[in-house]
């Protein structure tokens, strides 16, 4: 069996969904695709982060990114976006809990800060207890700890933003709306 680790980030829009992007990949594989990573990082910078990015560096990071062993789901909840997203962060993380593989044993999640963390770990072991999943570990880590972060920042701005963008990582995502 193969075990996987999931990595986690969030891609908020104002356009009423908010998206929470888990990328899979095989254990056996983290090496391999954290190279990769770091030949697309630019030199001086720590990470590529989509929101700040050219439009050029996107496209040639997503091209490099989509011919990697990994695969992607992005769960979208509606929000308010004048109000606090935490209700549909909860609904997507527990969405992400009930559709889990047998084979996820990690899941690493991008830190929002403490208070907020704190919050998905409750919601994490709730799911997870509820699922009888107790052999996943989590944990929250910050974009510099833990380069593999980096996956579903892009993959998860990819899917929320208009054309071509979506198009472009097609083949390694999936899309569901947790209502």
């Amino acid at each position: 069996m193969t075990v996987l680790h999931a990595f986690i980030d969030e891609s908020i829009r104002t356009d009423g969904w908010y998206r929470l992007t888990v990328v899979e990949i095989a254990a056996r594989d983290t090496a391999q695709v954290s190279r990769a990573l770091r030949r697309i990082v630019p030199r001086g910078q720590y990470r590529v982060h989509f929101s700040s990015e050219s439009d050029a560096r996107r496209r040639a990071a997503l091209r490099s990114l989509v011919d990697l062993p990994i695969a992607a789901t992005t769960f979208m909840a509606r929000y308010d976006r004048r109000s606090d997203d935490q209700i549909a962060r909860d609904q997507c993380l527990r969405a992400f809990v009930a559709g889990l593989s047998g084979r996820v044993r990690l899941v690493v999640l991008d830190s929002r800060g403490p208070h907020r963390d704190r919050l998905d770990r409750i919601v994490l072991r709730d799911a997870l207890r509820a699922a009888d999943r107790v052999e996943v570990t989590y944990s929250h880590r910050g974009s510099r700890d833990e380069p593999l972060l980096a996956l579903p920042d892009a993959l998860g701005w990819a899917v929320g933003a208009r054309r071509p963008w979506p198009a472009l990582v097609a083949g390694v995502t999936t899309e569901i709306r947790v209502m």
